[in-house]
């Protein structure tokens, strides 16, 4: 921030908003012709780009002065295909043939996953590991043993560190 003036810049205030954050060496005046730092940090809460802006309020006739801030927020991005699975007539207690499911991170950082669980009258056991790279996938096969006739759901949810996390 530069005082381009020929009398001190009196500053009221200097925020940073959106995904971004700020400190400064200005104090609350500079002295003309001097300048201070204002030092920007970006701390995405989402995938994606991201704006915010950084606005000074001063004494100026032309306050306050804002500045544009785009940043880009990368993350793992899980991504389940097919959407979902339908199973056939099963006999009550008898586990049906896998069918599976393909999660793949499509996103820009490694996808660390902390779970994933199958829920109703359904198992799930999968290639996965703890962490997935970057444009990598794994398959999730999924089991259906009801335990009643009759239609029955459920769902895998997957709790990992994408940004929408639980996926189900």
């Amino acid at each position: 921030l530069s005082d381009e003036g020929n009398a001190a810049l009196t500053i009221s205030s200097i925020a940073a908003s959106g995904d971004f954050a700020q400190t400064n060496t200005c104090g609350t005046s500079v002295i003309a012709g001097a300048t201070c730092s204002i030092n920007v940090v970006f701390h995405p809460t989402q995938v994606g780009i991201r704006t915010g802006t950084i606005t000074v309020t001063d004494n100026a006739g032309d306050s306050p002065q804002t500045l544009a801030l785009t940043g880009t927020g990368l993350g793992g991005a899980a991504s389940i295909s097919p959407a979902s699975l339908t199973f056939t007539g099963q006999l009550i207690d008898s586990a049906s043939s896998a069918k599976p499911l393909t999660l793949s991170n499509t996103g820009g950082a490694s996808l660390t996953l902390t779970s994933i669980a199958a829920s109703g009258d359904f198992a799930q056991t999968n290639n996965c590991g703890t962490s997935l790279a970057v444009n990598a996938s794994c398959t999730i096969n999924v089991t259906f043993t009801p335990t009643a006739a009759g239609s029955r759901t459920g769902a895998i949810t997957l709790t990992d560190n994408a940004v929408d996390s639980p996926q189900a």
